[in-house]
């Protein structure tokens, strides 16, 4: 009997009663009863036996199946009751499924195949675990983001460029940062334990994926992009660059993930603030230079997302920066060495901080409203400090005349 015969055979007709085949496959294989529609807790993180949502309950967390990683549950009670009522019959075939995909995927990778990566990694935390501690999964993510950065690219036939699959960076992003998707809304979270992992795994971990994630940027300069793209590149190239930045932004709302690169182990403070200025700042200051005129707004990225990407990037590790006391006796040295023109100034102050520092602030992405708000108190605070600061300037010039 395969598999999906045992889940079917162990589950009765009203669990599977789904409109949604993905959501009917996913409750198949763990055997659980499916939330009706329109129910509130459905996208959310919930008990798999009783459906309880995971902010309700006690500890505010959901215990987790410790063979398969893939049931949750609100209680011992709820667990036990799950693993007689069908988890029994799935929960070893989930876990020896989960053993063959986290060797296949690391496999795939080391042979910069990623197709696969979504399956493998998203959806199944056991797969992410056996490929993380087995398999050598973060040292081939790492060679990948090297591999990115150099240039290189995977294979692009027109049925992987249709799924989306043009960067090796963007698929390992959006998959293995992101965790769990059906848990959480796709665009608006970012796993900081598995980012925090990642960063841990290797001193050069975030310089690759710093350096890979710039790269998808840099391409799409003028010089480098229009002469040599066709309009269905563009597109995706602009679609990996924002992938990109915007689940690690959302990552670098938590302060672990912000630790793991300002404060590591192998470094003093001393060391984290040279590395901070002297090797991160230079790479993002190349972007800030004559007015970030490099990028072709008016071709590829009409919304200038990509620049607003890169801003609020700069702004969160420079709170992050100045948060964490890299830097004590100049805590603002991370945004100074951007060496920001004037329009770039008033852009960061007044739109890319309120940004990101709202977002850390807040714990998720802002709404249109929430930005606005925030948006016009920065525009007052910024106008209140340059005219104190002319009318300083004068006095200066005043007593200046004087003597």
């Amino acid at each position: 009997m395969t598999l999906e015969e045992t889940i079917l055979a162990s589950t009765s007709a009203e669990k599977i009663r789904l409109d949604n085949a993905q959501n009917r496959l996913r409750c198949l294989s763990l055997g659980v009863t499916p939330l009706p529609e329109g129910d509130p807790r459905v996208g959310g993180a919930c008990c798999d036996e009783c459906g309880i949502p995971e902010e309700e309950t006690d500890g505010g967390k959901l215990l987790q199946c410790k063979a398969c990683k893939m049931a949750a549950y609100c209680s011992a009670s709820c667990q036990k009751a799950h693993w007689k009522a069908s988890h029994k019959l799935t929960c070893s075939k989930l876990n020896d499924e989960a053993k063959s995909l986290g060797e296949q995927i690391v496999r795939e990778m080391n042979d910069g195949r990623i197709h696969n990566i979504r399956k493998a990694l998203q959806l199944n935390d056991a797969a992410y675990a056996v490929a993380k501690k087995k398999h050598g999964l973060f040292a081939a993510m790492e060679k990948l983001f090297q591999m990115e950065a150099d240039g290189k690219s995977p294979e692009r036939t027109f049925e992987h460029m249709e799924r989306g699959c043009y960067s090796w960076t963007q698929e390992i992003i959006s998959n293995v940062f992101k965790g769990k998707r059906e848990v959480v809304d796709r665009f608006t979270c970012a796993c900081p334990i598995r980012c925090k992992e990642y960063l841990q795994s290797s001193p050069t971990a975030w310089d690759s994926l710093m350096d890979a994630m710039l790269h998808l940027a840099r391409v799409l300069t003028k010089d480098d992009f229009l002469t040599t793209r066709t309009r269905q590149e563009t597109g995706l190239s602009h679609r990996a660059a924002r992938d990109a930045f915007v689940t690690i932004n959302l990552a670098l709302v938590h302060e672990k993930v912000a630790k793991a690169i300002f404060c590591r182990k192998d470094m003093t403070k001393e060391e984290a603030r040279e590395y901070a200025l002297n090797t991160m700042a230079p790479k993002l200051q190349r972007f800030y230079r004559n007015g970030g005129e490099g990028f072709a707004s008016s071709d590829i990225d009409h919304n200038m997302t990509i620049q607003g990407n890169i801003g609020q990037f700069t702004a969160m590790l420079s709170y992050w920066y100045r948060t964490l006391e890299v830097d004590p006796k100049n805590p603002n040295g991370f945004i100074e060495a951007m060496k920001l023109d004037p329009t770039q100034e008033m852009t960061y102050e007044v739109h890319t901080r309120p940004l990101g520092e709202g977002m850390i602030r807040l714990g998720r992405t802002l709404t249109m409203d929430e930005l606005r708000v925030l948006s016009l108190e920065a525009l007052t605070e910024y106008k209140e400090r340059k005219k104190t600061a002319k009318r300083g300037g004068k006095k200066g010039k005043k007593n200046r005349n004087r003597r």
